[in-house]
Parts: structure tokens; C-alpha cells; sequence
């Protein structure tokens, strides 16, 4: 029986060396064409590629502790607790390991322009990049935010990295920022008009296994920024886009909808408590 136990370790092992092989890395040129990555840029930040397919290596070894670790987090915020907290619902997922080696490298270029250089290896990349596991939180109603943020400092107890930032649009509403500001978040305006909450948490900080980051957004901010994603970031051909002014525009209605929506809720508060007195008066009336 011991044997039996002995060879299936192997038979593990051995599939998961195929599958890091099956899944390596592009070569230089047809990873840079791939991604649109021009080469001199690329050459001018000094990486090997070598260092590059040992990260994307160690990365492709890490995968399924990841999405253990990964289901662990999300499946906190499955809960009756997190439902009562104001979360609607929950998207979860792990970087892909080309997008990792993507994302090292246009990391490395924008700091080289600022004047500093990266030294990003297979023992580092995990503190360098903060998403390799990413988790969505959807909540219905703008104010929702405020149980959710108590709930993931509060009630998970993690540790971050860094204060919240709250991205937001030029021209939204001042009083749910200052209120952010309030609650221990800094905010920033975001170039394209996204908004959304970005936590960045050490979910076991014994461990030195990197960071997670989880984003909470409303319902119709979620749905602009995968329209947006698909039709103009995917497309990756620079900060300029010729959709542009009509995803701005998609990005008004969707904040739109989140004042209007805010302002039912809010209403229909008032009608409860509006038809609450009246009991009261007819009671009282009775007597």
C-alpha cells in the first residue's frame, strides 16, 4: 500500500514537470510581436530573458497553491455575513503566466522613464507584482460599500499592504470621496474614468507568498469596465483609442445609474418610514 502511495507522488510530480514544459514561455521576438511590445524598449530595461522564463517558470509551479489560497479568500465573501455586509456577488481569478511576464516588463519600461530600475527575479516578482490573485467584489448600491469595507479590514482581519485607493471619475460626487477619504482610503483620479476600490492584502504575512488584490465596484461600474476592457484595453494600441468618447460616454450613463439607483433605495426608505408613522397615527387614533 505504501508503494501504491509512493508512486502516485511520482506520477504528480512528473505531470506537473510536463505541464510546466507543455505551458513555456514564447520565445523573445514572438512574445514582444504577441504583446506589442517594441523591442528597443524592451532591450533598453535590461532584463534577461532568461530571468523572465525562470519567473514564468516558478510561476506555472505555484499554480495550484495559488488557487488554493485564492478559493480560501473568495469563499469569505460566499457568507451570510458578507451578503449582510452588502456584497452581491464574487469574481475571482489568477493571473495568466504570460500576462505576469507582460506585466513585469511594461512595469520595468515605465520605471526606467521615471528614472528607476527594476531588478525583478524568480525570487522577487511576488512582491513586485500585487494582482497574481485577483478578487471582484459586486455590490448593488453605491453606500454597500461601507459594509464591505469594514467587513474586509474588520471581520477578515487582513493585513494590507498599503491604505485603499478609491479610483474615480473627474466630476463625480465629492461626498461618497470624502467619505472614502474618511473611512482610511485614498482616492485618484483615473485617466480613463474608472471606478473602483482596490484593496491590496497579505493574506497569510508569516508567509512571504505575495499579495492579492481585491477590487469592489458597484454592479454598473463592473458592467462599463468589461465593455471597456474587451473593446479598447485588450486592444492594447496605446493611451489614445479611437472609442474613446463613446466608452466616456457609456462611463456617464453607468455613474448615472449609480446615483439613480442610490436615490430609489433612498426614496423608498422614506415611503417605508413615511407609511410606518401612518400605522402609528392610526393606532394611536384608535385608542
Amino acid at each position: 500500500m505504501k508503494n501504491k502511495k509512493d508512486n502516485t507522488t511520482e506520477i504528480r510530480t512528473e505531470l506537473t514537470e510536463n505541464s510546466v514544459e507543455k505551458n513555456a514561455l514564447l520565445n523573445e521576438e514572438a512574445f514582444l510581436k504577441k504583446f506589442n511590445i517594441p523591442p528597443t524598449l524592451f532591450q533598453a530595461t535590461e532584463i534577461k530573458w532568461e530571468t523572465l522564463e525562470e519567473i514564468h517558470k516558478d510561476y506555472l509551479k505555484t499554480q495550484d497553491f495559488l488557487q488554493n489560497t485564492l478559493n480560501s479568500i473568495a469563499s469569505k465573501f460566499l457568507t451570510n455575513d458578507a451578503k449582510d455586509a452588502g456584497v452581491h456577488s464574487v469574481r475571482s481569478r489568477l493571473k495568466k503566466p504570460d500576462s505576469l511576464i507582460e506585466k513585469i516588463i511594461r512595469k520595468t519600461i515605465e520605471e526606467k522613464k521615471k528614472g528607476n530600475k527594476l531588478s525583478i527575479d524568480k525570487k522577487n516578482y511576488h512582491n513586485f507584482i500585487n494582482d497574481l490573485i485577483g478578487i471582484r467584489i459586486l455590490h448593488t448600491f453605491k453606500d454597500d460599500w461601507f459594509g464591505i469595507h469594514n467587513y474586509i479590514l474588520n471581520q477578515c482581519e487582513y493585513e494590507t499592504k498599503e491604505k485603499p485607493i478609491v479610483y474615480y471619475r473627474k466630476g463625480d460626487e465629492k461626498h461618497f470621496i470624502d467619505e472614502c477619504k474618511k473611512n482610511g482610503c485614498n482616492a485618484r483620479v483615473h485617466p480613463k474614468a474608472y471606478r473602483s476600490i482596490h484593496y491590496i492584502i497579505d493574506p497569510q504575512p508569516n508567509k512571504n507568498i505575495g499579495f492579492v488584490e481585491i477590487q469592489v465596484r458597484t454592479v454598473f461600474e463592473d458592467g462599463w469596465s468589461e465593455i471597456d476592457h474587451k473593446l479598447r484595453y485588450a486592444s492594447k494600441k496605446g493611451t489614445k483609442h479611437i472609442l474613446d468618447n463613446y466608452l466616456l460616454a457609456l462611463n456617464r450613463i453607468a455613474g448615472s445609474a449609480d446615483e439613480i439607483g442610490s436615490l430609489i433605495k433612498n426614496r423608498q426608505i422614506e415611503l417605508r418610514q413615511d407609511e410606518y408613522r401612518k400605522q402609528l397615527n392610526n393606532k394611536k387614533g384608535k385608542k
